[in-house]
């Protein structure tokens, strides 16, 4: 875990910078408002995920976007035509001058809102050349980003831990996120672009990124209408093709037939590039059909044009020909097989799934780990993860079993003298520790337990201070040789 004393005055900065922007008052308001519960609720969020940046770094970015990046914020005002129109995304975020990168926020006057759109303004514009895959990835990346980020204000109010889950943009892309910042840390994540997202596939196993990749372009579908749609023409036309391919004789027919047609374009361009009257000649007749936006400029510009389509058109016989070798019409009918497999492969996503495969990489580095203050941090992290929404309606730990982890790391916990010893038996150990896991209370390191047995049962009483947080209980049968080493309450962290 990472933290620094907050020294500056952060609420000034934003003021003037607010005031320089020409912010009106409400917008002013809203920002000033929203980084006082970012400040007042950072701590317990840092204490509870742990792979979170520095306060004061989190602080001085969103200075630096609103500063940078945000050139106008407009609040919708309630029963207004921009109210309904955020309805269902709570904010919009309009490109007002692409050299500046400067962005018009338009939002709900809700502070958790102003922080997820203003940490939206500032993410890298993704590269348009990425494969659907990289650009579907690092798109959910992005968002995980912003709605992790907006979560210090969503679910922590500096005094309590909580879940609000239908305030969670996309459960998807926080999934995403948050398996990359326990596998491989948060400034490694962060620092992922359109220059090196393939770089992913160094860092998680290929079962895992298989699994990440369905289910971001699955998000990004429904978040890039345009990509779905291409993505879709591009399907129907290769299914189209495999179903042609599969009458070979009338496919081959019909390509000998495409290919004459081409041939005998070939030739027409080759008489108009030999021939500069009937070259001058054609120029004019394809310039009187085409409307003023669209003429061509010159002859040599016509001549350019008709090159590129001779160009095109050889490439396009030379794939013919490949499919008229029966070699290679198997090996191309074969790939559109696979392709089409795998389109229907990424329609199917399995979020429980993608979190086996998680939790099993995830475990790897529970095991290597036997440093007091990194095995702690795996305890909170074990203890977020099992909190962590899977689906509007449940959380990771209704669907995974956490219990070997969580053995693996009272295990160690005591064996290092982190966790108190409680038993003579790990197991038993486990039962009545396992609590630690499952509390909500902020600060793990203020629990304390108190152990009895009544009718053959074995009690443990997990308490935060004063206050009964959870109780846990495992049954002695009459040749048990369970000893008990602590009797009196006891501090579960040494």
């Amino acid at each position: 875990m990472r933290s620094k004393l907050l020294k500056r005055d952060f609420n000034e900065e934003l003021e003037e910078i607010a005031e320089s922007k020409g912010f009106e008052k409400e917008a002013q308001n809203l920002l000033l408002s929203m980084l006082y519960k970012v400040d007042n609720a950072y701590n317990d969020y840092q204490t509870v995920k742990r792979e979170v940046p520095y306060k004061e770094e989190f602080l001085e970015n969103i200075l630096k976007i609103v500063k940078i990046n945000c050139k106008e914020i407009e609040i919708a005002k309630p029963n207004s035509i921009l109210e309904k129109q955020l309805e269902n995304t709570k904010c919009k975020i309009l490109e007002e001058d692409k050299e500046k990168r400067e962005q018009k926020l338009i939002i709900f006057p809700n502070e958790k809102v102003v922080l997820y759109s203003v940490i939206k303004a500032g993410l890298e514009k993704i590269n348009s050349d990425l494969n659907l895959e990289e650009k579907a990835i690092l798109t959910a990346i992005q968002i995980g980003k912003c709605i992790s980020y907006s979560e210090v204000i969503r679910d922590f109010n500096g005094y309590s831990w909580s879940s609000v889950i239908n305030e969670i943009e996309n459960i998807e892309c926080n999934v995403i996120y948050t398996d990359l910042i326990y596998l491989i840390g948060e400034e490694r994540v962060n620092n992922l672009n359109s220059s090196n997202i393939s770089k992913i596939k160094d860092y998680i196993s290929s079962e895992l990124y298989e699994e990440i990749k369905k289910v971001a372009i699955n998000f990004y579908f429904k978040y890039n209408e345009n990509e779905r749609s291409q993505f879709e023409n591009k399907i129907v036309r290769e299914q189209k093709q495999l179903e042609e391919m599969t009458n070979q004789k009338e496919f081959v027919e019909k390509i000998t037939k495409i290919k004459k047609n081409m041939l005998a374009k070939i030739k027409e361009i080759d008489e108009e590039l030999n021939n500069q009257e009937l070259l001058r000649k054609k120029y004019i007749e394809t310039n009187k059909e085409l409307p003023n936006e669209k003429k061509i400029f010159s002859i040599s510009h016509y001549e350019e044009k008709i090159q590129n389509d001779r160009k095109q058109i050889l490439n396009q016989i030379e794939e013919y020909n490949k499919l008229l070798k029966p070699i290679q019409f198997v090996k191309i009918k074969t790939e559109l097989e696979n392709k089409i497999e795998y389109y229907n492969d990424l329609s199917t996503i399995d979020i429980v799934k993608m979190q086996e495969i998680f939790i099993n990489q995830f475990y790897k580095l529970v095991n290597n780990v036997n440093d007091k203050v990194q095995l702690l941090d795996y305890i909170y992290k074990i203890r977020y993860l099992k909190y962590l929404p899977i689906s509007k309606t449940c959380k990771m730990k209704d669907k995974i079993d956490f219990s070997n982890i969580e053995k693996e790391i009272i295990s160690k916990g005591i064996s290092i003298d982190l966790i108190t010893r409680i038993s003579n038996n790990i197991e038993t150990d486990y039962a009545l520790l396992k609590g630690i896991f499952n509390t909500r209370n902020v600060n793990l390191e203020d629990l304390s337990i108190v152990l009895s047995v009544e009718d053959g049962r074995l009690e443990s009483k997990v308490y935060d201070g004063e206050t009964l947080d959870n109780t846990n209980f495992i049954e002695l049968n009459n040749n048990s040789n369970v000893q008990i080493r602590k009797t009196k309450k006891v501090r579960i962290f040494n």
